[in-house]
């Protein structure tokens, strides 16, 4: 009797080890599977009605090499005709008057390659100027179509948060363009709003060092490119005015198109179901060492613009319960949407604070107040924390420290994951105990 009564406490003992540990690591891995990133398999070109399948041009090397841009930097000892400020490597692609769009897939990732015009084609140059938009925080430019020392190079690049912009201009028989890289291995969505020819800033802009460099030449035609590097298939792009956006998925799911405010982003999403998975590319957030990186959307029906600033959302105090925020997020919506938010906190600033990952939390706006939201850390990597925190609106976000729920007694406590389901096996665990004395006493 005693023997079984001593395997009881055991089991009881073995229960609260292995029953509270399974319930926070199965919460956790849970809600980390649910929140992980699915890989981008598929990809498509939208303008209007148009929406293309397309596959990345794959080769064994980097865009860079692909590309392979050559001017007098680049190559110092070539012939001058080898390094006419052009791309060498994708001159089997190119045709004249025509401005060419596609992804490359090598052994640096993702990127986004824009090409214009031909070298040592039948051309007379041409301005452009592009605005893409959406990117994720990290994409940036890896390849500049021109970019040297001197006062002759007029062609203009620049970035921001979620976006980058280039304006070009070049002379007969050579090419512009430039290759963006950074977060497209993922899921992404990246709006190209174009100005070609007379649309463009630098045409008859009296300030260039030379604007009759491209002499009235002009793009007519734009395509874009999938598959076979070596010979693609070819979509013309309808309009050369209206915006396009490239996008990992298919046709069939929603169609999400950015643009830029003043002070952030305008995301809209067409076409969407409740059981859609809509994925949002949010501005960073209000602070340096905390990035919302993405919001998923979920029971969105229909059509919806969200617009994103670094800012402290309208109506609620500027912190929770008077505890300093890290950050804030501002959205502007009428979309009646739950969700995720993804955000990361730099690893440096948890130190700086002496505080755990998981003593932060997410907060959406609620009317006039905060609400907490179910905060779960992911991962941590690159000195940075992971967080994913389910939110019940769109109305903006606060990450702050967690704040103690009152018990009973008007206490406070921080209640730890499977709290419950851990209390319930150690009143198992002292029943098993009194059986156990009341049988060694019998």
């Amino acid at each position: 009797m005693k023997s079984n009564a001593s395997s009881a406490v055991a089991v009881a003992l073995l229960l609260i080890v292995s029953g509270v540990g399974g319930v926070v690591v199965g919460a956790n891995t849970g809600t980390a599977a649910q929140a992980s990133t699915q890989s981008a398999d598929s990809y498509v070109v939208e303008q209007g009605d148009l929406c293309q399948p397309i596959e990345p041009l794959s080769t064994d090397g980097t865009v860079e090499s692909f590309y392979d841009y050559r001017n007098h930097e680049t190559h110092p000892d070539a012939d001058p005709e080898e390094r006419q400020y052009s791309s060498y490597g994708t001159e089997h692609l190119q045709e004249d008057d025509t401005s060419l769009l596609f992804l490359h897939q090598g052994t640096d990732g993702t990127s986004l390659v824009v090409i214009h015009d031909q070298v040592n084609g039948d051309t007379e140059g041409g301005v452009a100027t592009f605005d893409i938009v959406g990117l994720p925080a990290e994409s940036e430019w890896v390849v500049q179509d021109d970019l040297y020392d001197g006062e002759s190079n007029m062609a203009e690049w620049d970035e921001g948060e979620g976006w980058v912009s280039a304006s070009w201009i070049w002379r007969d028989a050579r090419t512009d363009g430039g290759a963006v890289q950074g977060g497209l291995n993922d899921e992404f969505v990246a709006t190209i709003h174009p100005r070609f020819n007379e649309n463009s800033p630098f045409y008859g802009d009296d300030e260039l060092y030379d604007p009759e460099f491209f002499e009235d030449g002009e793009i007519t035609d734009w395509h874009v490119l999938s598959g076979d590097a070596e010979n693609p298939e070819r979509t013309e792009i309808p309009s050369l005015e209206d915006p396009v956006t490239i996008r990992t998925g298919t046709c069939d799911d929603p169609s999400v198109a950015y643009d830029r405010t003043d002070d952030g982003l305008l995301a809209g999403v067409a076409g969407a179901s409740a059981d859609d998975r809509v994925f949002l590319q949010p501005t960073t957030g209000s602070a340096d060492d905390v990035h919302f990186e993405r919001i998923e959307l979920t029971g969105l029906e229909g059509d919806a613009t969200f617009a994103f600033e670094n800012d402290r959302p309208d109506g609620p105090p500027e912190s929770p319960d008077d505890v300093e925020s890290l950050s804030h997020l501002s959205v502007e919506t009428d979309a009646d949407v739950s969700g995720t938010v993804d955000f990361t906190v730099d690893a440096d600033l948890l130190s700086e604070r002496e505080l755990e990952p998981d003593e932060l939390a997410l907060y959406e706006v609620n009317g006039s107040a905060w609400t907490e939201s179910e905060t779960t850390v992911r991962d941590d990597s690159g000195g940075a924390y992971h967080l994913t925190a389910n939110v019940s609106s769109m109305d903006g976000f606060a990450v702050a420290q967690q704040q103690p729920e009152p018990t009973d007694e008007g206490s406070h406590a921080y209640p730890s994951p499977g709290f419950e389901a851990g209390a319930a096996l150690v009143v198992v665990f002292s029943l098993a105990v009194v059986w156990v004395l009341r049988d060694r006493r019998g």
